[in-house]
């Protein structure tokens, strides 16, 4: 993870498979189901460690790019560039034009 340019395309294509990965996770995984049906939470380490090794190493991949993200969502803040930062939606959560509602983020 030497590589430190942003990949737009690359960041959706994770957060893509992570979010039907950690979905497939809770509803398959009988630990996590267990944990869940007793009360108990859970954390997004213990979600991400039930994963395969090899899908451990995309996430470490995802979470580089996302900080690479926020780096850039924070910089062109600051100089004034890009979408603007509104408070309690963050830089890239917008509004549904047709209906008004957030889309959520999982």
């Amino acid at each position: 993870m030497e590589n430190t340019t942003y990949d737009a395309a690359r960041h959706r294509e994770l957060n893509g498979y992570f979010r039907d990965r950690i979905q497939h996770q809770l509803t398959t995984d009988p630990h996590l189901q267990n944990q869940v049906a007793q009360g108990n939470s859970l954390q997004l380490k213990e979600i991400v460690e039930s994963l395969t090794l090899n899908d451990q190493v995309l996430w470490k991949e995802f979470l580089h790019l996302d900080q690479l993200k926020m780096h850039q969502d924070l910089q062109n803040h600051l100089e004034g560039k890009g979408t603007p930062l509104h408070d309690g939606s963050g830089f890239y959560r917008q509004p549904d034009q047709e209906n008004g509602e957030e889309k959520p983020l999982w």
